[in-house]
């Protein structure tokens, strides 16, 4: 009976070395190959966040130039704090991008009637349940691109590398390496 007894604890023992190993392993695996690796993270807005289920890897670099859909956003917001602790004003030429450097500085083509302007990006968004949707602007950034009333449009949106360094400089933050 007490043999029994003994193989019963070693089964138990064997388990628990067994799941011990395996957590082990998983702790000294290296990261997966697809996932973007961060150099630099900055007050929290480079860190990988999740919204809505969604995982979500802001960039370390200024390479970006993307069509889709914008949208935008004012009243709703207007006083309240951006990612990048500024307070968000609905007539101030910004806009909320989920992965760009924050902050840095683009350039929106309104694809329909060819408006252009260059926003900064100093927030993260749009959130909706839609992917087509790429930056979110101001609601005075969506009067001089000629959408506010539709309340979105397709754009063409494209970073601009000298003006964003000299934007994160502003920021008093530590501006992204450049990048061949």
């Amino acid at each position: 009976m007490s043999f029994n007894n003994i193989s019963g604890i070693q089964k138990i023992i064997n388990k628990i070395f067994a799941v011990s190993a395996l957590f082990m392993l998983i702790a000294c695996s290296s990261p997966r190959d697809d996932m973007p690796r961060m150099k630099y993270w900055h007050a929290g807005t480079e860190r990988p966040y999740v919204i809505h289920g969604v995982r979500y890897y802001p960039q370390v670099h200024y390479k970006y130039d993307r069509i889709g859909y914008a949208s935008w956003y004012g009243y709703d917001c207007h006083g309240l704090s951006t990612a990048t602790g500024r307070t968000f004003n609905k007539n101030a030429m910004t806009a909320a991008h989920r992965t760009l450097p924050l902050p840095c500085v683009v350039l929106v083509e309104n694809l329909a009637n060819g408006r252009k302007v260059k926003l900064l990006v100093n927030d993260r968004g749009p959130f909706a349940k839609t992917n087509s949707r790429i930056i979110d602007v101001t609601q005075r950034a969506a009067e001089v691109l000629g959408f506010r009333n539709k309340g979105f449009t397709k754009v063409r949106v494209t970073c601009l590398p000298k003006e964003s360094r000299v934007a994160a400089l502003r920021y008093k933050r530590k501006p992204y390496p450049a990048h061949p």
